[in-house]
């Protein structure tokens, strides 16, 4: 009893010095099929309260250097889930980072694994780490990740605020299945390209030239080639695009290829430009269907990184694997139905010449300016432009379509003048 009006002042020194009321803990579950992994952040302030360790007021780092062992046996006493049963889980005490800001934060990595024939998707989370002495202590519980539910990690889930007064939440995931998971998957394939600019017009400039001649010897782009003909190109230039990025997707989501992210996605931005090179004049002709896979297989490095971070098991990978592919792939066949009308009816007239030219040299200063931004943290320019007119990426197909109608209206009219 001597301890609380020291504990009182403490509480109240540390609100009057930050000037906010006291800081949370937040507590993040993983659901990985037949674990969880959980992460705590636990504030310094707080903690000194709660564990009543003679620690520094706000040094993270004394924290861990001073009273790592201590720390996880103290987490391991308070953190105490149990599957429905009444069996105890075993707590797996892992990283302790130092995270340095104005009210620093002690970062804990945890496992967390159910009783052998327990469920691993149902049970009941004892938790009284700080508050159990610290009464005015809170912890938000938030659920990151479950696969069979359809949770990736875009929309946390919030599952409880843990006190004093409710240190046990019941968590009950067992609804789940693998069709959620392998739907919300697709999903996340579909909105990957449909919110990726740069991959949107990685496949414009791949498009803009199929409905033409190609002219080696003057290295310039010629006339008509004819709708069937254009077809039959794009299929196998996105044909070959999709087995380059599907070998390098499932390559680096199972962890088997690894570059650095700046390298990959620097890597994607000079494929755009060079593809909106040889859009404005052909800079490869004949070797359209290599480079495109070529490309693929750097783009897919990139798709691998959006997996690699769930943590997931290697049946739910592969399903994820699977699942994330066609929606990329369904997505880009819809990019291509509903673009390639157009262009092919523009490919006829004369106003084809200058749109290509256009388009090109658009997608090719956007490339260039991702490109310096990504390899040498240069200023974007034209980053935020590029991103709000994917708002309205609709509308401008609806234009396109309708340009495409005048334009071969108005070549067919003039034909008919002449003719006459």
């Amino acid at each position: 009893m001597r301890r609380f009006p020291l504990t009182l002042l403490l509480a109240l020194v540390a609100f009057v010095a930050w000037g906010h009321p006291s800081p949370t803990s937040a507590v993040v579950l993983r659901m990985r099929g037949t674990t969880i992994d959980a992460e705590l952040t636990l504030p310094v302030v707080e903690l000194k309260l709660g564990w009543d360790k003679p620690f520094p007021f706000n040094n993270a780092t004394a924290v861990v250097r001073d009273y790592g062992p201590a720390l996880r046996k103290y987490i391991c006493s308070h953190v105490r889930p149990v599957s429905p049963d009444g069996r105890a889980w075993t707590v797996s005490v892992g990283a302790l980072t130092p995270v340095l800001q104005q009210v620093q934060d002690v970062k804990v990595d945890l496992t967390l694994t159910p009783p052998p024939g327990a469920p691993a998707d149902k049970l009941t989370l004892n938790y009284d780490v700080i508050f159990h002495h610290l009464i005015t202590h809170e912890a938000i519980v938030t659920l990151q990740s479950d696969w069979h539910n359809g949770l990736l990690g875009d929309k946390p889930v919030i599952l409880a605020t843990m006190r004093d007064t409710n240190p046990s939440i019941l968590i009950d995931r067992s609804q789940g299945s693998w069709a959620q998971g392998f739907l919300a998957t697709f999903r996340l394939g579909v909105r990957h390209i449909a919110e990726g600019m740069d991959h949107l017009l990685f496949l414009l400039a791949l498009l803009l030239p199929s409905p033409l001649l190609a002219m080696p010897a003057a290295r310039r782009w010629g006339g008509y080639a004819g709708g069937k003909e254009a077809f039959r190109r794009i299929a196998k230039v996105v044909t070959a695009f999709t087995i380059g990025h599907s070998a390098t997707l499932v390559l680096g989501a199972l962890g088997w290829v690894h570059l650095p992210s700046a390298v990959i996605e620097s890597a994607i931005a000079l494929s755009i430009f060079v593809s909106a090179v040889h859009a404005f004049r052909p800079i490869f002709c004949g070797r359209e269907v290599i480079i495109a896979a070529s490309f693929g297989l750097v783009h897919g490095l990139a798709f691998a990184e959006t997996l690699t971070g769930f943590g997931f098991n290697t049946v739910t990978l592969v399903s994820s694997i699977l699942g994330f592919n066609l929606g990329i792939e369904a997505f880009q066949l819809v990019v291509v139905l509903v673009t390639m009308p157009s262009l092919v009816l523009l490919a006829g007239t004369a106003v084809y010449p200058r749109f290509r030219a256009l388009g090109a040299i658009v997608t090719g200063v956007a490339a260039a300016c991702w490109f310096f931004e990504r390899a040498f943290g240069w200023p974007n320019p034209v980053g935020l432009w590029v991103e709000r007119a994917a708002g309205f990426a609709p509308w401008m197909v609806a234009g396109l379509a309708l340009f495409a109608l005048l334009a071969r209206w108005g070549a067919s009219s003039r034909s008919e003048a002449v003719a006459a």
